[in-house]
């Protein structure tokens, strides 16, 4: 019984440690729009730039035009998911970079609509996003 005890109580120690480190993962990240000017950073915290849905099938795509401060962001980590049925072709997918803190201080990073690889030619679909992102 006092064994039984025993690999009962490690159990209930293992889930509780795990719901608190998934707590804190879940704490360490801060997404913002890539219409977002500006934003500032905690300690540890990751950013998320969210560009929401593009079709990269027809040939959207943003791309990084300005790294940002090696001193302060790692270099950013395009993320997509795939939003389509299983088997569809030519659906959305949501797209966002990712930028873990490597120091303290301010840094910019640019980023630009580009379809097929190239910027537009119509003023009217050529986007740009320049975000100011602060580590403390």
């Amino acid at each position: 019984m006092r064994r039984r005890t025993r690999t009962v109580m490690a159990v209930v120690v293992a889930t509780i440690m795990g719901l608190g480190i998934a707590g804190c993962a879940g704490a360490a990240e801060k997404t913002v729009e890539h219409t977002a000017d500006s934003v500032t950073l905690a300690p540890g915290e990751t950013l998320v730039v969210d560009f929401g849905e593009i079709n990269p099938s027809v040939g959207d795509a943003w791309v990084i035009t300005q790294e940002p401060d090696a001193a302060v962001l790692g270099p950013g980590e395009e993320e997509t998911r795939y939003t389509g049925e299983e088997g569809m072709t030519g659906a959305p997918s949501e797209l966002s970079y990712r930028f873990a803190p490597v120091g303290t201080g301010t840094t910019v990073i640019e980023f630009e609509y580009q379809f097929r690889g190239e910027v537009p030619e119509d003023l009217d679909d050529q986007k740009t996003a320049k975000i100011e992102v602060t580590v403390r």
